[in-house]
């Protein structure tokens, strides 16, 4: 596994996502805290830049009328068909669909942002 330091912690204000490229390959980063999460910037459905999406959370329902947003910051949206992935582990939010993203380790080394690859 090869280490790239990226940018700096910094960079990517608390809440939102930054694409990019590590070793030639798109990434999109999402700050969530001091924790920042990372998977490949190409929606597995049809090759949408994820980057170029929605940060959003999951809604949940238990009744008509109650919705609930869960997993707040932690969800993107492909522009393109508005399908979502949790950027934690890169599962699509519909259940039916077997597709994830991938995803990447990350490290905050001395306010480095490093993702392992």
């Amino acid at each position: 596994m090869k280490r790239h330091t990226v940018c700096e912690l910094d960079d990517i204000p608390d809440g939102t996502m930054k694409a990019v490229d590590v070793g030639g390959r798109g990434v999109l980063l999402v700050r969530h805290g001091q924790q920042v999460l990372a998977v490949r910037d190409i929606c597995p459905h049809q090759g949408g830049r994820l980057s170029e999406g929605v940060l959003t959370g999951a809604r949940v329902s238990a009744a008509v009328g109650d919705y609930r947003l869960t997993k707040t910051g932690q969800v993107v949206r492909c522009p393109w068909h508005n399908w979502e992935y949790d950027v934690a582990d890169g599962r699509c939010l519909d259940p039916s669909v077997r597709l994830r993203v991938a995803t990447y380790v990350v490290e905050i080394e001395d306010g480095q942002v490093v993702v392992i690859m």
